[in-house]
């Protein structure tokens, strides 16, 4: 038979073991997790109470901690303590009992959080949870049996006096007492010597709900079954139980989960730094995209327009021109008489495009238009490796910047087969091209 201080043992061991278990794993999602509780403690017991009363008449505050450990996706293991007191009295015509003891268990457990993603989504507000386990608990009886007048007698109407109901002139010479729920006399069996400890087996079951990302908040009730009839110091047919309802606090030592760790190796300051033009203005802050390469720009990523004709230089024929002069799309200053032609030609083509239509187009016609447009700008001559030509949407074998953003995209949304390795080397790809 294990005794008291082995038991204990045990437990602080497993205690540490999971600590330590969950320091060394700490970029796993088994997360070590500890709380504190309070509640109500309640007796079930052969003391039966006044009449009417339940078990929750005689409640009395009790408090405690556990130590929580996932050790796979459904399953858990977790450490718990209960200390308080439990107490009750029956005082009628028949009958004068009472009890009261300190209470101290502790007990290892075997735990089925339901938010486990299989049963109950991992990111639930709100989930149950349930536990069995072994426990080792500790308790002694007293009695309130006198006060400061002396011992109660308990007489056949129910009331307490300071002799006994039999002895000489107790009717005239007695007086009737009041208890003073002192608990002060060691209760003992008259003919069994009995132990003060005995393993337990307890039940609990409750609610959780998240308060923050490291806190949790529960609401449980525990079913401790005993191994001994002697909490209220009475054998008188089965075991003596305990019943606690508490409401408890949580801490989980971290948050990381195994989605995350699919981002461990990932550079995410990378992202910031990207820049598709190779202008050297990055990406978010580059009001003109796909600058040609060489071409100079400004500190938003446009290139240089000196006369301030809206075209730029490296396409200004006439890099001079007057303030506020009209230019064409070289820059090359219009006359009125450009000018007055330009208008005529716009209203020539709209009269043109009007009176097209895209249905006097062949279905091939179209085809054949669509197909010399991508071969026109199909101007890498890169061959995209294999695990990349999935992102080549347009199938113009070019790995454009949107194709990169967009697949960075799909890897946080968790829609693509690709690592966080493979995203750096794509990015690679990219400027190599």
């Amino acid at each position: 038979m294990i005794n008291k201080t082995t038991f204990l043992t045990l437990l602080v061991a497993v205690m540490f073991s999971t600590v330590l278990c969950g320091q060394e794993k700490s970029s796993t999602e088994h997360i070590p997790s500890i709380g504190l509780h309070a509640g109500v403690l309640s007796y079930l017991g052969d003391i039966k109470g006044s009449k009417g009363s339940t078990p929750f008449t005689y409640w009395k505050p009790g408090y405690g901690f556990y130590l929580e450990k996932k050790i796979g996706s459904i399953f858990g293991i977790s450490v718990n303590g209960i200390f308080g007191k439990v107490s009750k009295s029956q005082l009628d015509e028949k009958v004068f009992e009472n009890f009261e003891t300190s209470i101290m268990n502790f007990d290892l457990n075997l735990l089925l959080d339901f938010d486990n993603g299989k049963v109950i989504n991992q990111s639930s507000l709100f989930a149950p949870y349930f536990s069995v386990g072994i426990g080792y608990l500790s308790f002694n009886p007293k009695g309130d049996l006198k006060n400061k007048d002396g011992m109660y007698y308990h007489w056949d109407d129910g009331t307490l006096h300071n002799l006994p109901q039999d002895s000489l002139g107790a009717d005239t010479s007695s007086f009737v007492m009041s208890r003073d729920y002192d608990y002060e006399s060691e209760l003992k069996d008259s003919t069994t010597n009995y132990s003060k400890t005995t393993f337990t087996f307890p039940i609990r079951f409750g609610l959780k709900f998240k308060i923050s990302p490291n806190v949790d908040a529960r609401l449980g009730a525990a079913y401790i079954m005993t191994f001994t009839d002697y909490i209220d110091n009475k054998k008188a047919g089965g075991n003596d139980n305990l019943f606690y309802t508490s409401f408890g606090l949580q801490y989980n030592f971290a948050t990381q989960n195994a989605e995350d760790d699919r981002y461990k190796d990932f550079d995410f300051s990378s992202l910031d730094k990207i820049d598709s033009d190779e202008d050297g203005v990055r990406d978010d802050d580059d009001l003109c995209q796909f600058t040609p390469k060489g071409v100079k720009v400004n500190s938003k990523g446009c290139p240089l327009d000196g006369d301030k004709d809206g075209v730029p230089d490296y396409k200004d024929k006439e890099p001079n021109t007057p303030e506020g002069v009209a230019v064409n799309s070289d820059g090359i200053t219009l006359t009125d008489e450009m000018i007055a032609m330009r208008e005529s030609m716009k209203d020539s083509v709209e009269v043109e495009r009007r009176s097209f239509k895209a249905e006097d187009l062949s279905r091939e016609e179209l085809d054949a238009i669509q197909r010399e447009f991508a071969m026109a700008n199909a101007t890498s001559s890169a061959t995209i490796p294999e695990k990349y030509k999935a992102l080549d949407t347009d199938n113009d074998n070019f790995i454009s910047a949107k194709e990169v953003t967009d697949a960075i995209d799909l890897f946080f949304e968790g829609q693509i087969n690709l690592t966080a390795r493979d995203l750096h080397d794509l990015i690679d790809f990219y400027f190599e091209q």
